[in-house]
């Protein structure tokens, strides 16, 4: 594996800071959405804690007023002012009072299901009443002087409240007590103490606000009204909110923890990482690849340059495929990229988590709130119906009268009776307005107001049909412009015969019972000015019950909800947005009347403030991320520009331009690569040009060896010394003279025959022949020729007149000296490098020193007078190279021998 060397890789360079950047990236975004998530949610929370403390400042307001009722109650009795009195002296009267007196306190609680007990406790005088409405408590500790004497001693003239808040424990039952001095009216001393023991009604409907509620009194004692478990001391808490109540110096605190919460966003930024790992996961892969992909072109132009030679330079110039995208702005891209998938990732995952935990942890807060008014709605609708049918079906005599109606007799009966029940069951202080009934036929028998029908409505026909056309179900209507009430609930149902002698299930007539919606309407006004929920009491088909609730949204739910309507069948909890507004919608249905109620929280879970603060933290990484990128880049570019500088000279014709780095990467070895490119051109050039000097040079040598071949051909005395012999013979009439004559012009016709420089071996034998014939016709037998060729090799090209000055040396300086003459052998033989021919004589050889002043003069050391040999031996390099060309070897007296190097056939590359 290489080591990773950042100074050395270009590559490596850009996935290094890419991962820098990336990291950085997930790491602040990391950060901040976890920040302001944790910030998000706890706002939403406290604002549903604030709302919820609302609720239950007026629920404890209730609860503490009819307590003080109930305290006043109390107190406003004949038994109580004779036991609380001093001048009551007589010990029987006194028991017979608290007797009386203890009876009718457990009369007056009985039905108040907020009540547990009510203590009158005169410590003083031994004094202890107590009526309870639970069995089995005691309640001892309030009948001892030990537990007064820690009380603050209230003044009658003290403006903070007079009542005192105590928590009651007793094994499993715990309790508030509400303690309440009794004053003497002009002593201003306490006569006695009234203890009123709540029931645990408040603790259950304080659940709505889902955390640990505690009042707290004008003196500091607190007590918890709720059922959290592990909740605590009101010191020990570290949110809440705290509210006044009606007792003057009494608050309500609403506390809550924040562990679940935290919990969720402690998952939450755990799955932040977990997204922030896989985006620098990816992020390397998108590095690597794109770095390779960056720097690929680069290695690629310098293993063309390094691999330059002399033949690929002239005929595969360098090619390097151009960028679409510039290399910063490659880089600037690919940062970009790198920064912004985490940002959008983790944002998106923090939004997610944001709303889901708001609507569920949060929302359910709200639903809390929300199932409190419906169950206690649903106890209303209940008891409404409860008394219709009690009203209708438990009575045996308006049953018998009804079955029996046909004179007005009759219906006088019936309403005597049904009076009776009104009057005997309270029935109007209970919310009835008004109860009408209607025999059979549809004739109206009986209604409680003025004698007549309490809704003169056109639709009550309407009414009667339903009623009559639905055995099992009962008509619920409500009503908003009744004569005598604003607001009513109409119920009504079939009378069918239950009484004894009717037959059962007989249809008797028709009830419609109209209920007070006083009630109803106080009962949402009450919610929703201390819930801050718009609630909406809708029948089936969305249209309000009652319009004028004291909403932030003034229109209808139609009106107000155009796109997302609620269920009118099912209980549902949604969260939606629509008119530019975040809505939570609660909908809660009712069974008993089909009708539902809907709860909508405006501006509920506004997280696009996430959204907006992740977009500029993107933004601003963005930005960031050009600065380095572009830094980074412009440092990368340092070199390529000093590279494109330095090209653009030699591009100018400065070929002594150099490229010089100040860092260690592609683009330093690409840099070095294409120094020694330019090495290697300044040395191809010089060779180029030394090579072209030469081919010059060779030319004109070539043009010389050529101009002094000829004039060796024209030799003036063999010329002179031919024409004389020719002469000689046509004097004297030889028949030779014309063959002389055709010999000489074939001689020279060959010598200056312009053209091929390269002839076959064949031509060059004959032109010896033709020489050799007329010298013999001069000297007749005194010259001898002698050929060793075999005929296979005749056609061997050879260069042209390389023998003849060969032999004609041979003729001239070793045989034409010597008395007798002599032969001349000329041999052609293969080796397996060379064509080697041999040209050999046996006249008067020369000297050692001869020989070596020839050899001398051949190999360039030394100019000579033998031209000839020379000229051949140097047209021959000059044609096939150095490796070929003349010997010569000589023994004075013994003859000379001179051998001619050709290169073979296949090997001739200028005749190719």
């Amino acid at each position: 594996m290489l080591p990773f060397n950042f100074k050395k890789s270009l590559e490596k360079k850009i996935i290094l800071t890419g991962i820098i950047f990336s990291v950085i990236s997930i790491a602040l975004t990391t950060l901040t959405c976890n920040l302001v998530t944790n910030r998000f949610i706890l706002d939403q929370f406290e604002r549903v804690n604030e709302i919820a403390t609302g609720a239950a400042v007026e629920k404890a307001n209730t609860y503490l007023a009819e307590i003080a009722n109930t305290v006043s109650l109390s107190m406003k009795n004949e038994f109580f002012d004779r036991i609380i009195s001093s001048d009551e002296s007589d010990p029987y009267e006194l028991i017979k009072a608290q007797k009386d007196y203890e009876e009718f306190l457990k009369n007056l609680i009985l039905t108040n299901d907020k009540v547990d007990s009510v203590l009158v406790v005169d410590y003083d005088r031994n004094i202890f009443i107590k009526a309870n409405n639970s069995v089995g408590k005691d309640y001892d500790k309030y009948g001892t002087a030990e537990f007064y004497n820690t009380l603050k001693k209230p003044s009658l003239h003290n403006d903070q409240s007079q009542f005192f808040l105590d928590r009651y424990t007793e094994g499993n039952y715990e309790r508030l007590a509400i303690i309440s001095p009794v004053f003497e009216p002009y002593t201003n001393e306490i006569k006695a103490y009234m203890v009123v023991v709540l029931s645990n009604k408040l603790i259950d409907e304080m659940q709505f606000a889902g955390n640990g509620i505690f009042i707290t009194d004008h003196e500091g004692n607190s007590a918890e009204v709720s059922n959290l478990q592990h909740a605590g001391e009101l010191t020990e808490q570290k949110y809440s909110f705290k509210n006044s109540l009606n007792f003057e110096g009494w608050t309500i605190t609403n506390t809550f923890t924040f562990d679940k919460l935290q919990q969720s966003i402690t998952n939450n930024l755990h799955t932040n990482l977990k997204v922030g790992v896989i985006c620098l996961l990816v992020s390397i892969l998108v590095l690597v690849i794109t770095g390779r992909k960056i720097v690929k072109p680069i290695k690629h132009m310098e293993q063309q340059i390094n691999s330059l030679n002399h033949s690929y330079i002239e005929n595969k110039p360098i090619t390097l495929s151009k960028r679409r995208i510039s290399f910063k702005l490659t880089l600037l891209l690919l940062n970009s990229f790198i920064v912004a998938i985490p940002v959008i990732l983790i944002t998106g995952s923090s939004y997610v988590s944001a709303k889901n935990t708001v609507e569920s942890k949060v929302g359910s807060v709200f639903e809390y709130s929300a199932q409190i008014l419906y169950q206690q709605m649903n106890f209303v609708y209940n008891n409404y119906k409860r008394m219709t049918i009690e009203t209708s079906s438990f009575n045996d005599k308006v049953q018998k009268l009804l079955d029996v109606s046909t004179s007005a007799d009759v219906d006088q009966e019936i309403r005597d009776a049904m009076n009776n029940i009104i009057l005997s069951r309270n029935l109007f202080d209970k919310g009835i307005s008004n109860i009408t009934i209607y025999n059979v036929n549809e004739r109206l028998v009986y209604s409680s107001t003025y004698g007549r029908p309490f809704m003169m409505r056109p639709d009550a026909k309407t009414d009667l049909d339903f009623v009559r056309s639905h055995f099992s179900t009962l008509l619920w209507r409500s009503y908003t412009d009744s004569p005598f009430n604003k607001k009513g609930i109409r119920i009504g149902m079939q009378i069918r015969g239950v009484a004894d002698g009717i037959e059962a299930g007989k249809l008797l007539g028709f009830i419609l019972v109209d209920f007070n919606g006083e009630d109803i309407e106080k009962m949402l006004n009450v919610f929703v000015k201390y819930s801050y929920l718009d609630v909406y009491l809708v029948d089936p088909t969305g249209k309000d019950i009652f319009s004028d609730i004291g909403r932030s949204q003034k229109g209808s739910l139609s009106e107000v909800l155009t796109n997302n309507k609620p269920s009118f069948e099912n209980n549902e909890r949604i969260s939606f947005r629509e008119g530019g507004n975040n809505f939570l919608m609660i909908s809660k249905f009712f069974d008993e009347n089909q009708w539902s109620l809907v709860f909508l929280l405006k501006n509920f879970n506004e997280n696009e403030y996430l959204l907006i603060y992740s977009i500029v933290v993107l933004l601003g990484l963005i930005i960031i991320t050009f600065g380095f990128s572009y830094g980074f880049s412009s440092m990368l570019l340092l070199n390529i520009s000093s590279l494109l500088k330095t090209v653009r000279n030699v591009k100018r014709g400065n070929l002594l331009a150099r490229f010089k780095s100040t860092s260690v990467d592609e683009i330093y070895e690409l840099g070095n690569s294409f120094n020694e490119m330019l090495e290697r051109i300044n040395l191809l050039i010089e060779e180029k040009f030394i090579s072209d000097v030469m081919v010059k040079d060779a030319e004109l040598r070539a043009k010389e060896y050529e101009l002094n071949l000829l004039q060796s051909q024209i030799n003036p005395h063999f010329l002179y010394n031919t024409l004389k012999t020719a002469q000689y013979m046509a004097f004297a009439k030889d028949p030779r003279t014309e063959r002389m004559i055709k010999l000489l012009i074939a001689l020279f016709k060959t010598s200056i025959t312009r053209g091929e420089k390269v002839v076959r071996l064949s031509e060059e034998i004959e032109h010896v022949k033709t020489y050799v014939e007329i010298l013999q016709m001069r000297f007749g037998d005194k010259i001898k020729l002698i050929y060793d060729v075999r005929k296979d090799m005749l056609a061997i090209p050879v260069l042209k007149l390389t023998l003849q000055p060969i032999v004609e040396n041979a003729i001239y300086h070793g045989l034409e000296v010597t008395e007798h003459g002599g032969t001349i052998v000329i041999e052609v033989r293969e080796t397996k490098e060379k064509l080697e021919i041999t040209i050999k004589d046996d006249g008067v050889g020369m000297s050692e020193a001869k020989l070596l002043e020839i050899k001398a003069t051949l190999v360039g050391k030394t100019k000579g007078e033998s031209i000839g040999i020379t000229n051949v031996h140097e047209r021959i390099q000059l044609y096939f190279g150095n490796d070929y060309g003349i010997d010569v070897n000589s023994t004075l007296g013994k003859g000379t021998t001179v051998i001619i190097h050709f290169p073979l056939n296949g090997q001739q590359g200028y005749l190719v």
